[in-house]
């Protein structure tokens, strides 16, 4: 009868064993993931306020860094944000865009949606903007280099048939032309500098406000001030590389008229009735 309720006893606690048993791994392995997840979200926290820091010492390429292993460990989509936010000081305008549009994806009903939205309108068309500039200057260098190869084309033709015994140079054009292009090139020169400083004063102003309103007007005024710089700057560096090739075609005796209009001194004899004199004869 002992040796009968021992057996029993035994499976009894065979079968309870084998009925606890998953219940008490699936509850060690849930506290195994909640502790793990606590110490990403830990790690994640850390990272996020050295992310912080960086930002606000205006060390953005370590803050974008740091923003993105946060984001990493926690994929909390509030992170995609501030990785847009400082994309967009870095001014890697294609590389905000995609980063505010995933932020959207992330977290639909996000609070700030209508001023993200509106932001990713501005980049937009300022990238438009950049990359219409961008192929206005392609096919503006390449008239340019046309131009001057006409040109070049046309000195040496010039050049093959010019007396340079009575014409001193290749000279095909007056002076004139060259001193005009030149000063137009100064002018662009320095309006793409006063326009560069103002950029740099515009984007001062935009880093230091905390007005998103205030800083949205300092962005969008220092893109369109950068726009302009970079058109002056292009319009004289254009400029400047036709008065080189002028320089070079321009008739430089038109000056002074040219070798017969110049000032000369030569030797003369005269003969008289005492003998003859050695004296010297000029013409201006």
């Amino acid at each position: 009868m002992r040796r009968t309720i021992a057996v029993w006893c035994v499976l009894g606690c065979c079968v309870w064993g084998c009925l606890a048993l998953p219940g008490g791994i699936a509850l060690a392995q849930e506290q195994d993931q909640a502790q793990d997840q606590s110490q990403l979200d830990e790690a994640a926290r850390l990272t996020f306020e050295s992310a912080r820091q960086a930002f606000v010492a205006g060390d953005y390429e370590a803050a974008l860094a740091r923003f993105r292993q946060a984001y990493q460990l926690s994929a909390r989509p509030g992170l995609l944000y501030n990785i847009a936010q400082t994309l967009d000081r870095l001014r890697r305008d294609e590389e905000t865009v995609a980063a505010l549009r995933e932020y959207l994806e992330a977290l639909p009903n996000a609070p700030n949606r209508p001023e993200v939205e509106a932001r990713i309108r501005v980049l937009e068309t300022a990238i438009a903007e950049r990359e219409a500039e961008t192929a206005a200057q392609l096919a503006e260098q390449q008239v340019q280099q046309a131009q001057t190869q006409q040109e070049q084309q046309a000195a040496s033709g010039a050049a093959a048939t010019t007396d340079t015994d009575a014409g001193g140079g290749i000279g095909i054009l007056h002076p004139a032309i060259f001193i005009s292009v030149g000063g137009l090139a100064l002018v662009a020169g320095g309006l793409a500098i006063f326009a560069g400083l103002e950029t740099l004063s515009l984007n001062d102003a935009y880093l230091m406000t905390n007005d998103a309103a205030a800083a949205q007007l300092a962005y969008d005024e220092a893109s369109s001030m950068q726009t302009l710089a970079n058109v002056f700057l292009f319009s004289a560096a254009g400029l400047g590389a036709a008065a080189v090739v002028l320089a070079v075609l321009t008739d430089w005796d038109a000056f002074g008229g040219g070798e017969s209009d110049r000032a000369s001194l030569r030797p003369l004899f005269m003969a008289g009735p005492n003998g003859g004199q050695l004296g010297l004869g000029g013409s201006f």
